[in-house]
């Protein structure tokens, strides 16, 4: 069964061609990913779209998305802010939205350090939380 670790968002589906898409696009339907075919973009315009990782990423190429990043614990400043639950990228503004709902911007900026082994994301906010 596929589950949200083996997709990355493309976000909103807002027009009916996109260049390069892989065979399948995935959708959330009453909690499972359905697959369409490419072809059938049309049909989910306004839906959030998901792709398989493997179909737009290496595995071993240690890239890291930004949905890689859910389940990271966010540090500010040695104070632990919350846990990453998901990450919204459907907005210019990529977004992480904490395990208590709170939104955080994730820009490059912002960023200190990200921890792989200890699964921490170290940040310097412009802002107190």
């Amino acid at each position: 069964m596929i589950t949200d670790k083996d997709l990355l968002s493309i976000g909103l589906i807002r027009r009916t061609r996109y260049k390069d898409l892989p065979t399948f696009v995935f959708v959330k339907r009453d909690g499972l990913f359905v697959p369409f075919r490419s072809e059938q973009i049309a049909e989910l315009v306004g839906e959030e779209g998901f792709v398989l990782r493997s179909d737009v990423q290496d595995e071993g190429d240690g890239t890291l998305t930004w949905q890689d990043l859910v389940g990271y614990t966010i540090e500010d400043e040695r104070k632990v802010v919350g846990k990453i639950a998901q990450v919204d990228e459907s907005t210019i503004n990529t977004l992480a939205i904490l395990e208590d709902e709170r939104m955080i911007p994730l820009h490059e900026d912002f960023i200190v350090e990200i921890d792989e082994d200890a699964r921490i994301l170290r940040v310097n906010l412009p802002f107190e939380l």
